[in-house]
């Protein structure tokens, strides 16, 4: 089930992505969750116990947990198993996106084509979070932020929807909206750099078969079972080094941002290949959904 409910989410992510990005923010907006927040601060937040990490289990793990049991409610029959895949890709499409990395950049990729290379400075800069001293750097940072948010936005999504279910991906989205304003989680930094650790293995390596293998290889050997690499981390020098070598572009626009271009279609592929892995996984039975 979980390979066709990806295969559902994936179709309305085609039919929203034709759209406006309103339209799409609308199905991944964390406004319930900064409701419940707020909910429970007013409920709790006068009381001695109603922090640290029992907060954060509140605001986290109790939705994810609601969410679990719903589901094994739902676990047998026809009737209930249509109930179930419903959810699924509700949930599914709620936690994805809310917008690709292609769609982010086109006004940056617009102002190459204008000339503006300020306006696709401050782009890129919006993009990635951070600000870069020449073109070069600009370039290397965008296409960094590229698999970084292609990871985030998706890919994590997607490996742990395979791994613990529809849960898993609700859990990941629900620490990434949490720590978006409270980077110093107790709970919830630890857990989510776990989570990171694991799907940017599986990433990364999904990423050294699409591109450029041997550069790939050669690049993070040493750090990919390094408990101190972080999986966002890795994932910026596996696919940085995956690019493999960028071809001469035939316009001096195309070429300012030609290593984007490659990283974006790495991303790309390699989503081809997590794909085939949710399908294999789906196939013999080894997905917890």
């Amino acid at each position: 089930m979980a390979l066709l409910s990806l295969i559902i989410a994936l179709l309305f992510e085609r039919y929203f992505h034709t759209g406006s990005s309103e339209e799409r923010e609308k199905f991944s907006n964390a406004g319930w969750f900064v409701s419940y927040q707020k909910r429970l601060a007013e409920s709790f937040g006068g009381q001695s116990w109603f922090k640290g990490w029992v907060a954060e289990a509140l605001l986290i793990l109790l939705p994810v947990m609601l969410f679990f049991l719903l589901f094994e409610a739902f676990e047998d029959g026809f009737i209930s198993s249509l109930i179930a895949l419903a959810l699924a890709v509700v949930i599914l499409v709620h936690c994805l996106g809310p917008e690709s990395p292609r769609k982010s950049l086109r006004k940056y990729f617009s102002d190459i084509a204008n000339e503006d290379e300020q306006g696709a400075y401050e782009h890129a800069v919006s993009f990635a979070g951070k600000e870069a001293d020449d073109w070069a750097q600009t370039q290397r940072m965008v296409s960094e932020a590229i698999f970084t948010e292609t990871q985030r936005r998706y890919a994590a999504v997607v490996i742990w929807f395979v791994l613990l279910g529809p849960a898993g991906a609700l859990l990941y989205r629900l620490l990434d909206w949490y720590l978006a304003n409270n980077p110093e989680g107790t709970l919830s930094a630890p857990l989510k750099s776990i989570m990171d650790w694991i799907a940017g293995r599986i990433s990364a390596l999904a990423y050294l078969l699409a591109g450029d293998m041997a550069s790939g290889v050669a690049k993070i050997k040493k750090q990919f079972f390094d408990l101190n690499v972080g999986g966002l981390e890795l994932i910026e020098a596996t696919g940085v080094a995956a690019i493999g070598p960028v071809l001469d572009c035939d316009t001096e626009q195309k070429q300012k941002v030609a290593e984007n271009l490659c990283a974006l279609k790495l991303t790309e592929r390699t989503g081809v290949i997590l794909f085939a892995f949710v399908a294999v996984m789906s196939l013999v039975g080894w997905t917890f959904f």
